[in-house]
């Protein structure tokens, strides 16, 4: 759908701001339905770009783990953290650890709003950022529980909606680094991305929305929906079980397809 590939995601994070159409669906527990426009998924992936840089102090080359969970969060999460010139190591929520040096580890809270081990069990020095999951969250239910140091759903709300950077990552500096520590460059991010959506893009027709199938936002998942995003369509996700038949009405109402 996209004529003209943007170079970067910076730049394609900018392309999102004046688009009305929706950029991102999830389907979650119990009926759950967020749609984030364009100008929306923008607007999260700037706040988080400032919480990143204003609050944790994260530059261009620091790297920050982030929870491996599917959901809108984690990809405005991820989003932000491009935009501030980190690189993004995906990680298991709770067998996955984050890397000593790392500025930063985020994931989602529990359903009774605890911290996962991601979280409790990081480095010393590293900041410890914890989301809560529903769309309408104004911070956790209880406040902080042991194991996190901010509150993201709390804080993310003083940060602006403008991303103005300071640097700008080196082009050659790592994105996205995979679990067996494969690193993907920043600028061959979008260029990773698109391969990894070689030869699917003439299948997706003329869909509004693709859905991203997987139980984990690992280094791959990150460069589908990369894909999609680039290709001017909405990025569809969910944790439910898409082999019911009822997920075959969800992609007819979305006017969506697979990946």
């Amino acid at each position: 759908m996209n004529s003209s590939p943007v170079p970067s995601v910076p730049r394609l994070v900018d392309t999102l701001r004046s688009s009305p159409r929706p950029a991102l669906l999830w389907y979650g527990p119990g009926g759950e339905r967020v749609e984030l426009s364009g100008r929306v998924l923008e607007n999260w992936a700037a706040k988080t770009a400032n919480l990143w840089a204003e609050e944790l102090d994260v530059v261009p080359g620091d790297a920050v783990t982030v929870g491996a969970q599917v959901h809108w969060r984690t990809v405005a999460a991820v989003l932000g953290a491009w935009l501030a010139g980190a690189a993004v190591r995906p990680a298991d929520p709770v067998a996955g650890a984050a890397a000593p040096g790392d500025r930063a580890v985020l994931a989602l809270a529990g359903a009774d709003g605890s911290a996962p081990a991601l979280l409790t069990g990081a480095p010393a020095g590293t900041v410890r950022v914890l989301a809560d999951p529903p769309a309408l969250s104004l911070g956790l239910r209880g406040g902080l529980p042991a194991g996190a140091d901010v509150d993201y759903c709390a804080e993310i709300r003083a940060h602006d909606d403008v991303w103005s950077p300071v640097a700008k990552p080196v082009d050659a500096d790592p994105a996205l680094v995979a679990a067996d520590g494969t690193a993907v460059a920043h600028a061959a991010l979008l260029d990773r991305a698109r391969e990894a959506a070689a030869g699917r893009e003439q299948a997706w027709g003329r869909a509004a929305a693709v859905h991203v199938p997987g139980t984990a936002a690992d280094a791959e998942f990150l460069l589908r929906v990369l894909a999609v995003l680039a290709s001017g369509r909405a990025v569809l996700l969910t944790d439910r079980d898409t082999a019911q038949p009822s997920w075959q009405d969800v992609l007819a109402a979305e006017r969506a397809t697979g990946f």
